[in-house]
């Protein structure tokens, strides 16, 4: 007598995990090489709430406005520099913002001067 084999369904066949889809917050610190505690300095929020965010795969009402604005200056400092610069050139002094941090500059409300020389660099036109 020949004894049946048994199959599993196709559902029940082994195939690797779907990779979950990378947030917002963490496709914009990866692409411009930018640490979570310098990503919560420019969206003014605490170091908590970014790690809460890069794990969600909807990016939370409370940090869209702030994320645009800082995806807006990351992608205008890209074409001035290599993108995996940018996270080093806002955590730097410089002598342009009195010997601010452009974060720290950002996080005094100056974000406008920070704007004029990511302009200047893009341009290439003397500040």
């Amino acid at each position: 007598m020949a004894q049946a084999t048994k199959r599993l369904p196709a559902s029940r066949s082994r195939r690797p995990a779907a990779r979950a889809a990378r947030s917002e917050v963490q496709s914009l610190r990866e692409q411009y090489a930018i640490s979570q505690a310098l990503l919560a300095r420019l969206l003014d929020v605490s170091l908590r709430t970014v790690s809460a965010a890069e794990k969600s795969p909807a990016t939370p009402l409370q940090l869209r406005r702030n994320l645009t604005q800082a995806s807006r200056l990351c992608k205008a400092l890209a074409e001035a520099m290599e993108p995996s610069f940018v996270g080093h050139w806002l955590d730097q002094p410089n002598e342009m913002l009195a010997g601010l941090k452009p974060v720290e500059a950002i996080e005094r409300g100056q974000i406008e001067l920070v704007w004029q020389l990511v302009e200047g660099l893009r341009t290439g036109s003397p500040l």
